[in-house]
């Protein structure tokens, strides 16, 4: 084998090697920047958890019940003197309470998606 079929043998594998190690390092540089997107994702989706949860929390009840009741002090809860009782009989209580049967005919269950919609929990 001749010094100048050598070094051309030589000079391919260098180069070849060459563009090898720079196609590995940058398959490890593109899965080192995937992995800090990544990371980035999670802390903006923490984050974002944790936005919701304040927000939530500043529009519940309560909290604005709160700052009503802070800001306005004319404003109070019902007290026992303006809350007016009604004073009846036990049998119209039981009436008013009790509740209305209807007459079902055999035929009506036999048209049963005629009636009202309930809503099921899937399974």
């Amino acid at each position: 084998m001749s010094l100048k079929v050598y070094f051309k043998i030589a000079s391919f594998a260098t180069i070849m090697a060459l563009l090898y190690i720079h196609m590995q390092t940058k398959i490890f540089e593109l899965s080192y920047n995937g992995k800090d997107k990544e990371k980035i994702i999670h802390e903006l989706n923490d984050s974002n958890g944790a936005l919701s949860h304040q927000i939530l929390t500043l529009e519940s009840a309560n909290n604005l019940g709160n700052q009503l009741l802070d800001h306005d002090n004319s404003l109070q809860f019902m007290d026992q003197e303006r809350v007016m009782t009604v004073k009846t009989s036990a049998g119209v209580i039981q009436h008013l309470t009790e509740p209305k049967t209807k007459v079902v005919s055999p035929v009506w269950n036999l048209f049963s998606f005629l009636g009202a919609q309930e809503a099921k929990a899937w399974e």
